[in-house]
């Protein structure tokens, strides 16, 4: 009779145990908890939002990729425009385009989209110019490729990942929601979309979204990388 009571003592326990963890597991359900930039940018999670999100497992974008939007568009997180600098400044320029970061900063970032062009290259920017591109081609090929590329989207993020610590933003969904915004819309627009609905985290999402298809996708992708 006893070892009865002590089986039945023992199932009591690991039912309670069961109830327990599964009580606590949604609280996990966000991931991981950050309480400074340092911290994030030290995880392995700001690497899973540029290739679970952003990329989408490399059907929306890779490391590799080199085009003509926007004078020049580099990069798993397209970087073009004013985001070249970001790169710049992390890559050795000399390398590869025979000019130093400065010069590259200065002339081949934001002035590759020059006055009113948009679109792809026709001869106006950046890419159209061969030295740059070969440059450029060169260099996403190199070993060194993707780290440079994670830093500098990092550095991009970063007054973006402060904010939304500052907000409550905290856990790694929170994270992936805010630099997905922004890296679609800028900092600005994702501060202006925060500010709109009032920083609550799923609103700014489904503001963000609308009835945008490329938006859409996004959305999807952070719900399956980073679950509610």
């Amino acid at each position: 009779m006893p070892d009865i009571l002590r089986l039945r003592s023992v199932w009591t326990g690991l039912i309670a145990s069961a109830i327990f963890v599964q009580t606590w597991c949604p609280a996990e359900a966000a991931g991981k908890t950050f309480d400074s930039y340092a911290a994030f940018a030290q995880s392995n999670v700001p690497q899973e939002i540029l290739w679970k999100v952003l990329a989408r497992d490399g059907k929306s974008k890779n490391y590799t990729q080199v085009f003509a939007l926007d004078g020049g568009t580099v990069g798993i997180a397209n970087f073009a425009v004013g985001g070249l600098a970001s790169l710049y400044r992390l890559m050795d320029t000399q390398k590869y385009f025979g000019r130093s970061r400065d010069e590259m900063v200065d002339n081949y970032s934001s002035k590759c989209r020059p006055g009113k062009h948009k679109g792809n290259d026709t001869g106006w920017g950046c890419y159209s110019q061969k030295w740059w591109r070969e440059g450029m081609v060169k260099f996403v090929h190199s070993n060194e490729s993707r780290d440079i590329q994670n830093q500098a989207w990092l550095a991009q993020m970063r007054p973006t990942i402060e904010l939304a610590l500052q907000h409550g933003w905290t856990d790694s969904r929170s994270l992936a929601i805010a630099t997905g915004i922004a890296n679609s819309v800028g900092g600005g627009g994702f501060n202006d979309l925060a500010k709109k609905y009032g920083w609550r985290l799923e609103e700014v999402l489904s503001g963000y979204v609308g009835k945008n298809d490329h938006r859409k996708r996004r959305r999807d992708a952070i719900n399956e990388a980073f679950p509610p």
